[in-house]
């Protein structure tokens, strides 16, 4: 039943919104406030605490703050297989840019004696 109300209430809100998009979007707000208000009072967290709250143990989070810290410090770091890797492309984009060049002065030539 209650899963049926939901869906006439979604239903509902879509012909409501075709109508009148900005006042269905300002009762979807209101409406998501008020639950989340419900849900904080009903923990005891605070507002920002149905957020930040979690069931996870403090060793989890600094192993996630660890993992995390690593995973920064491998992107700011300044890899060197990375600019080899680069520098390769870079060799064989002007081998390929001095072949095009080559084959268009070949066609202008042959265009030009013409």
């Amino acid at each position: 039943m209650k899963g049926f109300c939901l869906v006439a209430v979604v239903i509902a809100m879509l012909m409501f919104y075709q109508k009148e998009p900005v006042y269905t979007l300002i009762i979807i707000g209101v409406g998501l406030f008020f639950y989340l208000f419900y849900k904080a009072r009903k923990s005891g967290n605070g507002l920002l605490g149905v957020f930040m709250s979690g069931n996870q143990i403090s060793q989890n989070r600094s192993l996630d703050d660890l993992m995390a810290l690593i995973m920064l410090q491998q992107l700011l770091s300044s890899s060197p297989q990375g600019s080899s890797a680069s520098r390769e492309i870079s060799e064989e984009s002007q081998k390929r840019r001095g072949e095009i060049d080559k084959i268009q002065r070949e066609i202008l030539d042959l265009l030009d004696s013409d």
